[in-house]
């Protein structure tokens, strides 16, 4: 997805080790691949249509134009990642246990855009990549149309060998060493809930990155502190680099991270939509949300209604309205050529 410039102020540092970041190379690769021939086997289509009758009558912003729209858009399903997530699962659950079902060991599942594509890397070790790929696609890509998705390539790999070096673990003990005692100096002082933040770094393997919120009033204090206990316990950590940041900035920026998230993974691939890319801002606590399409001229108006009445639903939802609190936010669904041709906004 393409982000703004604010929204990756942090990747200018060298190394950034977070717990979300470990997590997330575990579970997606986000690569460029070649381009592939699109299929046009559409078995999904009464699927389709029964689940989109089903959320139109169901809909509490019903209206009888809707009607028309059963036989000509893919259904969307807004999936909260504020939920549980186990009602729900989004698609790249849905394959990792598919495929783990089938019997292979899953290295990662993951998305990439322009084209929307499905990678599926795999950890091979009593089959070949091709025999793999001859198992898996056909289950892999029913699965896919019958959520909906018509518009995708699909990319099976095997996940190449990279073992951990010597460095590599003394970095990532380094970190969480460090981390660890930013988290308790802090909490020391009254701040567990920015603790619960990731406010350290590392920066040429011997420079911690602190950020620190500028609402407090001891940094100063802390930064002796943390200083006092990296000398303790010995750490080969040289100097401190301090960069102050908004909290209330950078946890509107989060939340809406993730909603914007939700909104757009509901619909890419899928041809009634036309995604090509998503990105977003805070900007003096008003966030705006861009979504690009491939559209030439602004598609109908019963398309346009129907993706304003499942983002509506979404945004109605209890947890997305704990997450959103007073936000104000204006989210636009853009042409090809960055004119807009639909709005929601409070």
């Amino acid at each position: 997805m393409n982000f703004s410039d604010e929204q990756f102020r942090g990747l200018e540092e060298e190394l950034k080790i977070t717990e979300k970041s470990k997590a997330q190379l575990k579970s997606r690769i986000l690569q460029n691949v070649d381009k592939r021939k699109k299929r046009n086997f559409k078995p999904y289509r009464w699927i389709t249509a029964a689940i989109c009758m089903l959320l139109i009558i169901t809909s509490p912003f019903y209206s009888k134009t809707m009607a028309k729209i059963v036989e000509k858009i893919l259904p969307i399903s807004i999936n909260s990642s504020y939920s549980n997530g186990q009602d729900n699962p989004d698609i790249n659950e849905q394959l990792f246990e598919l495929v783990e079902k089938e019997g292979y060991t899953v290295n990662s599942v993951g998305t990439t855009l322009s084209p929307y594509t499905i990678e599926i890397s795999l950890i091979l070790k009593d089959s070949t990549l091709k025999q793999a790929k001859d198992d898996l696609e056909p289950k892999v890509r029913n699965l896919l149309y019958d959520n909906g998705y018509d518009e995708f390539k699909l990319k099976v790999s095997e996940a190449p060998e990279i073992p951990e070096t010597h460095s590599d673990g003394e970095i990532n003990r380094l970190f969480d060493n460090a981390r660890e005692i930013v988290k308790n100096v802090f909490t020391s002082y009254g701040y567990a809930e920015e603790a619960d933040y990731e406010l350290a770094g590392l920066k040429s393997t011997n420079i911690l990155i602190l950020d620190m919120p500028d609402h407090i009033q001891e940094s100063t204090d802390i930064i002796s502190d943390i200083k006092k206990e990296i000398e303790a316990q010995n750490l080969p950590i040289k100097d401190i680099e301090v960069n102050t940041f908004n909290l209330e900035h950078r946890r509107q920026d989060e939340r809406w991270g993730t909603i914007a998230t939700d909104i757009y993974d509901s619909m890419e691939g899928k041809s009634t939509y036309q995604l090509t890319g998503l990105s977003y801002i805070v900007k003096k606590g008003h966030t705006y949300v861009d979504i690009k399409t491939d559209f030439e001229k602004q598609p109908s108006e019963e398309v346009r209604s129907y993706i304003e009445v499942k983002i509506q639903e979404y945004l109605s939802l209890q947890e997305t309205k704990e997450q959103i609190q007073n936000d104000k936010y204006t989210i636009q669904f853009l042409l090809k050529n960055g004119e807009t041709f639909l709005t929601i906004q409070n």
